[in-house]
């Protein structure tokens, strides 16, 4: 036994240290000019499917619109003012039920986030109340308000409250105490404590919420005037559905598509700007 361990020994003495060659690792940056050509080939690729779609006897049936006829009544109706008018009542609701959810997400959920007792309490409420499908509460929204404004900004707003609470309670909950003792220390005025302290470490939970609000109460809002018939782009889908106008069904369908790729570019553009020290940005850059 003591043989081999000297034999170990004299091999391990006599043993040069292997040296790692490490390769680097290149990092996988998208391109932006092949994403953009990506992203353009899936979309010819999907309206010619449609066109083609079009041309079968399930589509001539249930008299389905190619997408060249779409979007050539869409233009026709964007030189109507009619067609102003349920963008901009759609406009209206969404931005007013978005601005609602901020306004009562994100102090009541600080709130809750910054008091253990209130975020035990409110648990089961939040996650009861979150998990009713939006649109379950049109039926009691027309009851109480109608086919009006009101009740369309209720069910969107009830949609996207909840998405910013819950962001806002974890924010509270994961806020690092030391850079509140840090702006104390150095005295930092109001404006400074937000705009250097508050704002960088809060903005990062509160995007989630937020881009998540925004979609779904856009699809709320449409969803509710179509079935509540409050005036907006919803309405007027159901109204060229019922008089069997499927081209100008399709153009307001449309219409609602590109809001929503609007909205999410310009929410793309401000994460760039206002999260840009965030190491999911860094990545992109």
């Amino acid at each position: 036994m003591t043989s081999q361990l000297v034999a170990m020994d004299n091999m391990t003495s006599t043993e040069k240290p292997t040296q790692v060659v490490t390769t680097p690792v290149r990092s996988r940056r998208t391109v932006p000019g092949k994403s953009l050509l990506t992203q353009l080939a899936v979309v010819l690729a999907a309206l010619v499917i449609w066109q083609l779609f079009s041309y079968t006897d399930t589509a001539q049936k249930a008299a389905l619109p190619s997408p060249i006829e779409s979007f050539m009544r869409l233009f026709e109706l964007v030189v109507t003012g009619p067609y102003w008018i349920a963008l901009g009542s759609t406009m209206f609701s969404w931005l007013l039920a978005f601005l609602l959810s901020l306004g009562i997400g994100i102090p009541v959920g600080m709130a809750l986030g910054r008091s253990r007792r209130g975020a035990d309490s409110s648990k089961f409420v939040i996650d009861f109340l979150r998990t009713i499908p939006s649109l379950a509460i049109i039926p009691l929204a027309l009851l109480l308000f109608g086919p009006t404004y009101t009740m369309v900004i209720l069910v969107a707003w009830f949609t996207a409250v909840w998405p910013i609470l819950l962001q806002a309670m974890y924010a509270a909950e994961h806020a690092d105490p030391v850079l509140a003792r840090v702006a104390k220390s150095f005295r930092l005025t109001f404006r400074d404590r937000v705009q250097y302290v508050l704002a960088p470490e809060f903005l990062a939970f509160f995007w989630p919420g937020i881009r998540m609000a925004v979609t779904a109460s856009l699809l709320v809002v449409v969803g509710a005037e179509l079935i509540g018939g409050a005036p907006g782009l919803g309405r007027a889908i159901q109204d060229a559905l019922l008089v069997n106008q499927q081209p100008s069904m399709f153009a307001y369908v449309l219409t609602a598509a590109f809001i929503g790729l609007g909205i999410n570019a310009v929410l793309t553009l401000l994460q760039r700007k206002l999260l840009w020290w965030h190491p999911s940005m860094r990545k992109e850059r």
